[in-house]
């Protein structure tokens, strides 16, 4: 059987079919390709390692709050460690002398007057969060440590002043179920501290004290036997040793 000329469709149906036939192929070719490309990414953050950020800005206001604080404006060691830039070495507990709480006081100033120029550095916003830390604000220490995760999600640094934030957080919170949802979350943002970070350790160290105080033993347990590979000899290692959450 043989079309006449009049059955057979119109050349101008034809490229209408045509294009109603590609359009979709370029769409699935285009999903496939955004599809790919986003695995390419995920492949490369996986492959990557991130880029450690420490020390601080060089700002005048920034090198004056130091100058104020760093390695004196201190509470005494306390259950779990803590490290920054701005402040030094230390714990998280005791008592502050006037005279150190005025330093404090001042040296946030400074950091607030090099935050309102650099409101997008991550150092500044850990700076300020570990000033609001040993002052006992730990609203204001938690939204300026999560803002300085924001802008970088592989910042040690703000990441354990988070977890110690949020630890000491449930020490003082009088609902009965929130202390455990804060103690929680503080070891996660503890295990989110990159390796090779300086503030690792004392994450690691962290880890293994709250990991006991929610019930997880054998976890703690394990975080400890991770902190004894890097520092087996000080006086944080003979600490996990006397709780026994070290073994050997």
């Amino acid at each position: 059987m043989t079309l006449s000329p009049a059955t057979l469709p119109p050349k101008a149906s034809v490229a209408t079919i045509q294009r109603r036939i590609a359009w979709p192929l370029f769409r699935v070719l285009g999903f496939l390709g955004l599809l790919a490309g986003l695995a390419i990414v995920a492949l490369m953050s996986q492959i990557a390692r991130p880029r450690l950020m420490t020390g601080l800005p060089d700002d005048p206001d920034l090198v004056a709050a130091e100058r104020l604080v760093r390695d004196r404006t201190l509470p005494e060691h306390g259950s779990l460690r803590w490290t920054s830039t701005v402040l030094g070495d230390g714990g998280t507990s005791g008592v502050f002398a006037p005279i150190e709480r005025l330093r404090a006081h001042r040296a946030a100033e400074y950091v607030a007057r090099a935050q309102a120029r650099r409101a997008w550095d991550p150092r500044v916003l850990a700076a300020a969060a570990a000033l609001a830390l040993v002052q006992s604000d730990y609203r204001g220490a938690e939204r300026a440590y999560r803002s300085a995760i924001d802008r970088n999600p592989h910042y040690g640094e703000a990441r354990l002043g988070l977890g110690v934030t949020l630890a000491l957080h449930a020490r003082f919170e009088p609902r009965p179920l929130r202390p455990r949802a804060l103690m929680l979350a503080a070891i996660a943002q503890l295990a989110a501290v990159p390796e090779g970070d300086p503030a690792h350790p004392h994450a690691l160290w962290n880890r293994a004290v709250l990991l006991r105080e929610v019930g997880r033993a054998d976890e703690a347990r394990q975080a400890a036997a991770a902190y004894l590979l890097i520092d087996a000899n000080s006086a944080w290692a003979d600490a996990l040793r006397r709780e026994e959450l070290a073994r050997r």
